[in-house]
């Protein structure tokens, strides 16, 4: 079993935007959910928590925000930098937990999207990441967070096979093992080498992340919840700081 940080740096980070099908069309429905989110009304800092290749970070620089991005692989973010062009984004290679040191100023916006939060190690990293965005972010700012849903349903059975993508010379498929806690996530990596297929596996633990809990943590931490939804079972929440 491998940390999220390892199964990354030596099995995803390769194939990280393939994985997300045409990268353009997600930076582009992300630009157009900001936008719903009206983060666009606001200017200033905008820190990218888990910003992988640059999916939340380059839209975010798009509608006029000076952006930090961190990230625990490197690799992504070298893909980041390049697909980033001139745009204002600083790139951090640090675990997320770490980014308040690189903090100057109040953010307005601070994102956590994706699967990120389940990447951390336990609940009480997911407790100390949200007291750090509570201090890191102003008045009014808005925290908007995205995370998959492991528990409401637990999946059986062959369901527990998820294929994600393939072409002609790649297919990557997961498979799901659902614990008390975590659900360990296994990647199937098959690569089309010449007239055979070579096949390379890794897996690392997701935290079970209870959507009311979150809810409640935020609302306890000063926060005021104002969108909480769940759509082909990702979670997204948008709070804001009281």
């Amino acid at each position: 079993m491998s940390t999220a940080k390892d199964h990354y740096d030596q099995q995803l980070a390769s194939i990280y935007s393939w994985m997300a099908g045409t990268p353009e069309d997600t930076i582009r429905r992300n630009h157009d959910l900001f936008r719903q989110f009206e983060v666009n009304l606001s200017r200033g800092l905008a820190i990218d928590l888990g910003a992988g290749s640059g999916f939340q970070s380059i839209p975010l620089a798009e509608l006029g925000f000076s952006v930090i991005a961190v990230d625990f692989c490197e690799t992504l973010l070298s893909e980041l930098r390049d697909r980033a062009g001139n745009l204002p984004i600083r790139t951090i290679h640090d675990n997320i937990l770490n980014f308040p040191k690189y903090v100057e100023e109040q953010a307005q916006v601070i994102v956590c999207m994706g699967d990120t939060l389940t990447h951390l190690e336990s609940l009480d990293s997911v407790q100390s990441l949200l007291l750090s965005v509570k201090g890191e972010l102003a008045t009014n700012g808005k925290f908007i967070l995205t995370f998959r849903d492991y528990v409401s349903i637990e999946p059986q059975g062959t369901q527990r096979f998820i294929p994600v993508q393939s072409d002609e010379f790649t297919i990557l498929t997961c498979f799901l093992e659902y614990r008390e806690d975590v659900v360990e996530v296994y990647d199937l990596i098959h690569r089309k080498e010449g007239n055979r297929w070579i096949l390379s596996t890794s897996s690392y633990p997701k935290l079970r992340i209870d959507r009311n809990w979150i809810c409640d943590l935020l609302q306890k931490s000063g926060f005021e919840v104002v969108q909480n939804t769940v759509t082909n079972g990702m979670i997204c929440m948008v709070a804001e700081k009281l």
